[in-house]
């Protein structure tokens, strides 16, 4: 040890350490200052002496880089907010046209807000966010968008009148549908049992579709619609009709198919491998051309099918960030209706190496990731996004385990967050979303269906018809972890979901309302994952990723469309251990087809008759 002891007496007390050779910072007998180096800390790590100088710890640091930046668009303008960094004396903003820059400086504020004017509307602004100070620059904050749009003009003229009306008649319901109307914030639903009226208002919409619940079976009705604004009413448009009526029942398939193992050679589903393999969890269809589908192995990356599922080839994904896409747990969707040659591909990853949210143009070779703002785990693992139906590149996606949605509307490049309701949050679970086609494509952009993870009918199941601004529970049933697939055969309200835990009973649900309302189909023995269809029949089974050496009863049934009479319940094969993740539906000319992908049971292929 150092022994320290008082050297002299002087107009303070100084004291030195044996073995140093000179005092620092101590005043001599004439009030001077004594000089020399500074002292060293004593070797074997105690502590030196009061009244010594230690050596300087390091350079000067800048700030740390600000956090949490937020973009909000106006009117040819954009407002920025983002967190306080600690030593910051300004912040410098930048901005892009494109995504990743390269940015150019537009304002240095001394606050943690700035507003960008003078901006052009319909223009995309990116920005990133620097800290300042005497030290130095911080590195760019997380980029942030903004898409300035011009208010919309209040009408001074009255809504010309809707055009395109139809009347499509079902079981105790109508459903009436119209072209939209300039200047129409909202429209006249009138109906009549007499031909030319008088009609009278049962609906006042704010946009087409609408469903008349309020018929009966065996009545004509006769319907008008006109269109309504602050300016005034337009005139009616021209009457239709429409007799609803009650369907008959349908006698269950006669004549069944088999399931046959078509899994490629080679393939590993009994090892956990890198990325925990649960298999094959997801498999797409190319909208324009149906014999090419993809499927999504994990661990093990994304494969081809040429010929409506008979055969596969991969993994495809060779070109950059391959082996990325290889390494990950996760699932796959393909846009539905575009009009690509090739299809785009998106994958989020919930587990490996490949963690997070990625995108191919390309077909599924070369992939890209985008970043989203994570929930309060701060991690990037989502449920693969759904697809607008109308907007290929209008996306929603939900975070895994969390309780948190996104939406992007220039695909997946940039995200916002989706409102979800108190009853929503399942702190543990993860909700499945989708669009509802009401062959609109305004009303289907903010139409959707929400289902919580089964936990005994607690969370249910929610309707939106305004991007989730707000939230209805329209049911209690709930959807097996990690699975869920919904059926719509048209456009004209009929929904199909899968699910346990509804009051209706396990198994299938079936609307004619747009998922307002709900009656049950099929058998109620067990729960269901998945429900789809052909022209002939209604199909469902049960399904979800029990993990390598377990297995469930995939609890496959079938209707004869429109699934309202009898269902059968045909067995399975044995090798058919595992149920589905999803099923897609093709037809080769001749037959319709389903391909199954069964997680750890590989990927299956059923022939209707």
């Amino acid at each position: 040890m150092f022994d320290y002891r008082p050297v002299r007496r002087v107009a303070h007390t100084c004291l030195l350490a044996i073995g140093l050779a000179v005092l620092a910072g101590c005043g001599g007998t004439d009030g001077s200052a004594e000089t020399g180096t500074p002292a060293q800390a004593p070797a074997d790590g105690s502590s030196p002496p009061t009244g010594i100088t230690q050596p300087p710890t390091g350079s000067p640091q800048p700030p740390a880089t600000p956090g949490s930046l937020q973009a909000s668009a106006g009117n040819a303008q954009a407002s920025l907010t983002w967190s306080s960094s600690s030593g910051a004396t300004s912040y410098h903003v930048k901005r892009a046209t494109t995504s990743g820059g390269p940015y150019s400086q537009v304002g240095a504020p001394s606050s943690t807000a700035y507003t960008d004017s003078s901006l052009t509307n319909g223009t995309m602004y990116y920005y990133v966010v620097s800290a300042v100070s005497s030290d130095g620059e911080s590195a760019n904050s997380t980029q942030a968008s903004a898409l300035p749009t011009a208010p919309a003009s209040t009408p001074t003229i009255t809504p010309s009148v809707p055009a395109g009306v139809s009347a499509t008649p079902g079981n105790a319901q109508v459903t009436l549908r119209w072209t939209a109307s300039s200047n129409a914030a909202s429209y006249r639903v009138k109906r009549a049992t007499v031909a030319g009226g008088p009609y009278t208002q049962v609906g006042a919409p704010a946009s087409s579709p609408y469903v008349d619940l309020s018929v009966t079976n065996g009545t004509t009705y006769y319907y008008v619609v006109s269109a309504f604004s602050s300016v005034g009413e337009s005139a009616n448009s021209t009457q239709v009709t429409a007799l609803p009526t009650t369907p008959t029942s349908s006698p269950p398939p006669t004549t069944l198919g088999t399931w046959i193992n078509v899994t490629p050679s080679g393939v590993n589903l009994t090892d956990s491998l890198s990325c925990q393999n649960f298999g094959f969890e997801t498999v797409q269809v190319d909208p324009n051309k149906s014999s090419n589908l993809y499927a999504f192995l994990h661990c093990q990356g994304l494969w081809k099918s040429t010929d409506y599922g008979l055969t596969w080839s991969g993994p495809i994904n060779t070109g950059s960030n391959g082996a990325k896409i290889s390494d990950c747990a996760g699932g796959i969707t393909i846009p539905p209706k575009s009009s690509a040659s090739v299809p785009t591909v998106y994958i989020s990853c919930i587990r490996g190496s490949g963690l997070g949210f990625w995108k191919s143009v390309d077909g599924g070779v070369n992939w890209t990731n985008y970043q989203v703002p994570p929930g309060s785990s701060g991690y990037q693992d989502f449920y693969p996004p759904v697809i607008d139906p109308y907007d290929e590149n209008h996306l929603l996606m939900p975070g895994h385990e969390q309780n948190f949605m996104r939406e992007s509307v220039d695909g997946g490049h940039t995200w916002t967050n989706i409102p979800m309701s108190s009853g929503m949050m399942q702190n543990g679970g993860t909700g499945e979303i989708f669009f509802i086609d009401t062959g609109d494509a305004a009303s289907t952009r903010t139409m959707w269906l929400w289902m919580g993870q089964v936990a005994g009918g607690i969370y249910g199941t929610w309707r939106t018809t305004n991007s989730g601004a707000t939230w209805t529970r329209v049911d209690k049933n709930e959807h097996p972890h990690g699975v869920e697939q919904i059926y719509q055969p048209d456009n004209n309200g009929v929904l199909y979901m899968a699910g346990s835990y509804s009051d209706l009973g396990n198994g299938v649900l079936r609307s004619t309302d747009y998922g307002q309302t709900w009656t049950h189909v099929g058998s109620s023995a067990a729960g269901e994952a998945v429900v789809v269809g052909t022209s002939k029949n209604v199909y469902s089974m049960f399904g979800y990723p029990i993990g390598i050496g377990q297995s469930t009863s995939a609890a496959f049934q079938t209707g004869a469309q429109p699934g309202t009479g009898t269902w059968v319940t045909p067995s399975g094969p044995s090798g058919m251990f595992q149920g589905p993740g999803q099923i897609r539906v093709v037809n080769d000319g001749t037959h319709n087809i389903l391909i199954g992908a069964m997680h750890n049971a590989g990927l299956w292929r059923y022939i209707e008759p």
